[in-house]
């Protein structure tokens, strides 16, 4: 399998915090420049200050670590100058997409994989980008090698990772490691060897990084703990922009950071509080908000393990599912996020992949929801409450209590089900340490949670291709409902675990995303009632040029390796 370039030189990249900004981004916005605004250097023409809002730390301050591997808070804007191998695009469900890597080729078992290096790059000291970096990165995260581990032992690789020349790397697993370019496009951007690398150690330094060395289009100029200014390469292998310098400030608290971007102050954070949409959008005509959806959902878990549950039973669960009123509930979050499918993934991310009943979001159907709490072994009694043969089953709703949008649209979907099924819930929020003994115990008989991970359709249904542990064993792998998809759907699973997901294999992918979405549909394992992703503001008094996210094969915002890179690429003076 092959991940072959598919982009020119300029367009070579694809794809709310705590505390208060008034003083730091009225100082940022002075005409010296440090800040956006019409009459600052923000937006003022090529070259100029690009402002971006983003979250610190609960002290209100930056960190100074510009460690990726070193754990902690790290310093904002780390995106700009470390690069992974490949991204992932925003369409064709993730398919990878090259960037320090031009193409890799993988064994027919999945277990080695020779990459291809860009011969163009150049480390922001201006040494050259080699397999040597590759060799570092990988090697510190996989660890010593061994042919023959344990049986309680994991062990990534299976040999040395082989370097034949500059721009040749060749890596072999102890097992099919295909879906760990996912991982590796997600989390684990090349650091220069020739920086941190000691002797022949492979092992990342525990230290702050003070001066951080990347291939990104941008190298750092100054931090303070309150302002971190970069400077815009133009060496940059990936090509130029007409933005100067990238300016990150404490996004401060939701009403702080709309106020600044409507005064041009601030030119893009991404967050939004509930009534974003009304509120932030009318404080300008330049003003703009967008949801960013990156294929995870959150939404109802259904118990379906447990045989005295009433979600035991497939009929309770579609009932379940169908009498909320979708809409409604995300008309209440006030925050526009887009509504998932059935299968629990934001229906244009896998467009080109699935039956074309899944490129349509969840809606109420109450006809449906009807006829499915008919055809259960269940009724609903004068109390409103589940009942078989004589025992009732008293329902309630369990969340996390700092969930600031599940406090707002539980309820709704609380009393849309005693609408349309007239089954009473009990609306029960929770604090985090006793909501994760509930998923861990799987003692709920449905909870508000998360339902599937970001990016390809691989890791959007991972959490449930997982060995399902019997209720007495408490579990962390996520399916909390401890849904057993079966025979067929595991089948499918398998595809997409040992096929890379590039232009070259959309037939295999599709096979394998039907199948798994298909058992979400018959099984319902879970109402998934929320698109994941992030909501991003932003101003056109500066800048114009942020895309729609559906013209894009990127996700237009700060977070995700690549992501800020090619927006700052798109944008132009206003």
């Amino acid at each position: 399998m092959k991940i072959s370039p598919q982009f020119t030189r300029r367009s070579a990249l694809g794809a709310l915090g705590i505390g208060s900004i008034a003083a730091t981004a009225a100082a940022c916005s002075s005409g010296s420049g440090s800040g956006g605004g019409p009459d600052s250097g923000g937006g003022g023409g090529a070259g100029a200050l690009f402002v971006v809002g983003t979250m610190v730390t609960a002290t209100n301050q930056f960190a100074k670590n510009f460690n990726r591997y070193g754990g902690g808070d790290t310093a904002p804007g780390l995106d700009l100058v470390y690069e992974p191998l490949f991204r992932l695009s925003s369409k064709d469900g993730g398919q990878l997409l090259p960037m320090l890597a031009e193409s890799a080729d993988h064994s027919e078992d999945g277990k080695e994989v020779t990459y291809h290096l860009r011969k163009d790059v150049t480390w922001s000291d201006g040494e050259p980008f080699t397999a040597k970096d590759v060799l570092f990165t990988l090697g510190s995260i996989y660890g010593t090698p061994n042919p023959e581990p344990a049986e309680d032992e994991f062990v990534w690789l299976s040999a040395p990772i082989e370097t034949p020349d500059d721009h040749t790397v060749t890596v072999k697993y102890n097992d099919d490691q295909r879906q760990q370019e996912v991982n590796l496009a997600l989390y684990y951007p090349i650091v220069p060897s020739h920086i941190y690398q000691d002797g022949d150690k492979l092992e990342f330094p525990q230290d702050i990084m003070d001066d951080p060395i990347g291939t990104g289009p941008a190298s750092l100029k100054a931090f303070d703990t309150q302002l971190v200014t970069y400077a815009m390469r133009d060496d940059y292998w990936g090509g130029t922009s007409e933005v100067g310098e990238v300016q990150f400030v404490p996004s401060g608290q939701a009403g702080n950071i709309e106020t600044q971007i409507s005064q041009g102050n601030v030119d893009f954070a991404e967050g939004g509080a509930p009534g974003v949409v009304k509120g932030f959008v009318g404080m300008a005509e330049t003003n703009h908000y967008s949801w960013i959806a990156d294929g995870a959902s959150e939404g109802i878990a259904f118990m379906t393990a447990n045989p005295d549950s009433p979600m035991a039973d497939a009929n309770i669960r579609k009932a379940f599912r169908a009498a909320i009123d979708y809409s409604a509930v995300m008309e209440a979050s006030g925050i526009a996020y887009t509504l998932p499918n059935a299968a629990g993934v934001d229906p244009v991310l896998n467009e080109s992949l699935q039956q074309p009943e899944f490129n349509e979001p969840m809606a109420m159907d109450t006809d449906a929801a009807t006829k499915a709490l008919e055809a259960s072994d269940w009724s609903v009694n004068a109390a409103g409450n589940l009942e078989k043969d004589g025992k009732e089953h008293p329902l309630s709703l369990q969340i996390q209590n700092d969930n600031a949008t599940f406090m707002v649209t539980m309820p709704i979907v609380v009393s849309t089900w005693e609408k349309n099924l007239g089954v009473t819930v009990t609306f029960d929020p929770k604090p985090k340490d006793v909501m994760d003994t509930i998923l861990s115990t799987g003692e709920f008989d449905v909870v508000a949670t998360g339902l599937g991970y970001p990016g390809s359709p691989w890791s959007n249904y991972t959490m449930y291709d997982q060995p399902i542990l019997p209720l007495e064993e408490e579990t962390n792998n996520g399916n909390w409902g401890r849904w057993a998809w079966g025979d067929e759907a595991e089948e499918k699973m398998q595809i997409l675990v040992s096929t890379l997901n590039t232009p070259e294999t959309q037939d295999q992918i599709a096979e394998g995303v039907q199948g798994v979405q298909q058992a979400f549909l018959e099984q319902a394992p879970h109402a998934p009632v929320q698109g994941g992703g992030t909501g991003i503001m932003y101003t056109e008094l500066n800048w114009t040029g942020i895309p729609d996210p559906a013209d894009v094969d990127y996700f237009p915002r700060i977070n995700g390796m690549g992501n800020m890179t090619q927006l700052l690429m798109a944008i132009e003076p206003a």
